[in-house]
C-alpha cells in the first residue's frame, strides 16, 4: 500500500551544519526495499509510522477536508469574500439610509455573529471555517471604528468623506481604522492560530504606510520623497513582522494557513512600490536599487518565498530597462552582451545543479561505508 505523503529523509554534509531534504515518495521506499537497500519489514513500520503521524492516537478523524485547492476551500474563502464584500463594501453605501448609528449597530451585530460562530464550529474541528468566519469579524473594524469616529465627529486629520473613499484615496484620518484593525488582528491571531488573520493585519498595514506618511508630512499623496521613504520603513517593518511570525507562531494544526505570506506581499508592495517610485536622480542611485532587487531574489532562495522572488525579478528588469534604453542606448553590442550573460546564468545554474547533485551521491555513498568501518573496529 503506498504513501500518498511524502517521507523527508536528511542528509548531513561535512561542510555544512544544515541537512539536505530528499523527498522520498512510498513508491521509491518500495523500489528500495526491492533492491536490497532496506528491508521490506521496515518499509511496513515506516509507513505505518506515517499514516499514525497524520492521525495521532486517541483522535478521531478529521472532519473537515484538508486544505489545498478543492472545492470546499474555494466555497470557504468564496463566501468569506462576500461576507467582507456585503458587509464592508456594500453597506458602507447605506449612510442616507441606516445613519452612522444604524451602521454601527449592524455591524456590531455582524461582528458578534461572525466570531460566535466562527468559535463554535472551530471546537467542532472545522478549522478553517471557523478562522474564516472570524477574520470576517476582524475584516468589520474599519467600517465599526468610522462609524464611531462619524457619531462623535472626532477625525485624526479632517473629514475624510464617504467611508467609500477608505480605499481608493489616501488620506491622514484613516490611520486610526487601520491602527484598530491591526490590533484587532493582532488579538485574534494570539487566541486563534489561523493564517488568513494576518491577511487583514498586513492589508491595513499597507494602507497605513500610505496615509502614516500623509499625517506627517500633511500631504494626502505620496509625491513628496519623505512620504515615500515612509512608505519603505513601514513596507521593511511588515517584512520583519512575517519573518517573526513565521519564525515564532507554531501549532500543531496544518489547516492554519501561512502567517507570514500576507505579511510578505503587502510589505513588499509598501517597500518596492515607494523605492521603485523614487527618482534617485543618479547612476549610483539606482545601482543600488538593482543590488536590493538582488537581495530580494536571496531572500527568495533563503526563506524558499516566491513572492520575493516576483518583486526583486522585476526590479532587476526595471534596471535593466534603464541600461538598454537610457545609458547604453547607441550601444549596438549591449543586446547580445545582455542576451550572453542570461545564457551564462542558465548554462551556469544547469552546472551548478549537476555538481551538487553528484556531490550528494559521493557523499550517500560514502556515509554508510564509513559507518560499516567505525562499526567494525569498535
Amino acid at each position: 500500500m503506498a504513501l500518498h505523503k511524502k517521507t523527508k529523509v536528511a542528509m548531513s554534509t561535512p561542510e555544512s551544519s544544515q541537512s539536505a531534504e530528499i523527498l522520498l515518495s512510498g513508491a521509491d521506499l518500495d523500489r528500495a526495499a526491492a533492491a536490497g537497500v532496506v528491508s521490506a519489514a521496515d518499509i511496513e513500520r515506516l509507513k505505518s509510522w506515517a499514516r499514525s503521524e497524520s492521525t495521532p492516537p486517541g483522535r478521531a478523524p478529521r472532519t473537515e477536508q484538508s486544505k489545498g485547492f478543492n472545492l470546499v476551500t474555494v466555497l470557504y474563502y468564496f463566501g468569506a469574500m462576500l461576507m467582507i464584500s456585503a458587509c464592508a463594501w456594500f453597506l458602507g453605501d447605506k449612510w442616507d439610509v441606516l445613519q452612522a448609528p444604524g451602521i454601527m449597530a449592524i455591524v456590531l451585530c455582524y461582528m458578534i455573529i461572525a466570531f460566535a460562530a466562527g468559535a463554535i464550529i472551530r471546537r467542532y474541528d472545522y478549522i478553517v471555517a471557523g478562522g474564516l468566519l472570524i477574520t470576517v469579524g476582524v475584516s468589520l473594524t474599519p467600517l465599526l471604528v468610522y462609524s464611531i469616529e462619524r457619531i462623535i465627529g472626532w477625525w485624526p486629520s479632517q473629514d475624510p468623506g464617504a467611508y467609500k473613499d477608505f480605499y481608493p484615496f489616501i488620506h491622514a484620518s484613516w490611520i486610526m481604522m487601520e491602527i484598530a484593525t491591526i490590533l484587532a488582528a493582532a488579538v485574534a491571531l494570539w487566541f486563534v492560530r489561523f493564517g488568513f488573520l494576518t491577511a487583514p493585519m498586513a492589508f491595513c498595514f499597507w494602507f497605513l504606510s500610505m496615509d502614516l506618511a500623509a499625517l506627517i508630512v500633511k500631504q494626502n499623496s505620496l509625491e513628496s520623497q519623505p512620504a515615500k521613504w515612509i512608505s519603505v520603513g513601514v513596507g521593511a517593518f511588515m517584512i520583519l513582522l512575517g519573518f517573526v511570525l513565521e519564525r515564532f507562531i507554531h501549532t500543531r494544526e496544518n489547516r492554519v494557513g501561512d502567517y507570514a505570506f500576507w505579511c510578505y506581499l503587502f510589505g513588499l508592495m509598501a517597500f518596492w512600490g515607494a523605492l521603485t517610485s523614487m527618482d534617485s536622480g543618479s547612476e549610483a542611485g539606482r545601482f543600488l536599487y538593482l543590488l536590493v532587487n538582488i537581495g530580494l531574489v536571496g531572500l527568495a532562495l533563503w526563506l524558499t518565498r516566491t513572492v520575493f522572488l516576483v518583486f526583486g525579478g522585476m526590479g532587476i528588469y526595471i534596471y535593466l530597462g534603464h541600461l538598454a534604453w537610457v545609458v547604453f542606448r547607441d550601444s549596438f553590442f549591449f543586446p547580445f552582451v545582455l542576451a550572453l550573460f542570461g545564457l551564462i546564468l542558465i548554462l551556469g545554474t544547469v552546472f551548478g545543479q549537476h555538481y551538487w547533485r553528484q556531490r550528494l551521491k559521493r557523499l550517500a555513498l560514502s556515509q554508510p561505508m564509513e559507518t560499516s568501518a567505525g562499526s567494525a573496529s569498535v
